[in-house]
């Protein structure tokens, strides 16, 4: 568990509240496959500001640069994306306009683990969604930034990472998943 601090700046309050990570589903989880519908509730919100910190620790837990809330059992259309040092979390997010200009990287996903595939994405994408505090942004991104975006909308899509090869590159990794995993299997 981690502490998050609160500061409510108009009663002048600071409350310390535990935040314990959330489960994280693998491939198999039905969720994954379900396009989850937009969020409508209020902004801002406590309990979707909770379920974002709540994200963000199970990204960082895991070793992340992305997750949404489907991944981990939330029926929400919210994801974060991002390191230690630079975080988005995003409601409701949309595409407006791609690049013209592809890059095909190696992508992983958590719920995949050790599983990497060269998936070709827009290097950039100009993304429309609204932050925890209810303020819609717009915002053009690029590099990992704009593909860790798309990948995590994919995910809101009911669209899997697997679903963006073809048959021999997926067998080909998952050959490289399973040699990995029992690589790490005999270290513990």
């Amino acid at each position: 568990m981690n502490d998050i601090l609160t500061i409510d700046t108009g009663a002048g309050l600071v409350s310390q509240q535990k935040v314990d990570p959330l489960p994280l589903y693998d491939e198999k989880h039905p969720m994954l496959m379900d396009e989850i519908p937009e969020y409508v509730g209020p902004l801002p919100n406590p309990n979707i500001s909770l379920l974002i910190q709540r994200l963000k620790l199970t990204m960082k837990l895991y070793g992340g640069v992305g997750l949404s809330a489907n991944q981990c059992g939330v029926f929400e259309r919210v994801f974060v994306i991002g390191t230690d040092y630079f975080q988005i979390a995003c409601i409701n997010p949309k595409v407006l306009q791609v690049s013209d200009n592809l890059d095909k990287s190696e992508e992983g996903c958590l719920s995949y683990p050790g599983l990497y595939l060269k998936i070709p994405r827009p290097l950039s994408v100009h993304a429309e969604f609204t932050d925890e505090n209810g303020v819609l942004q717009r915002k053009w991104l690029d590099g990992v930034t704009a593909r860790c975006f798309l990948h995590e909308l994919d995910h809101m899509n009911g669209i899997r990472f697997i679903e963006k090869v073809g048959s021999v590159s997926l067998t080909q990794a998952r050959r490289k998943q399973t040699k990995l995993i029992k690589k790490v299997q005999r270290r513990k």
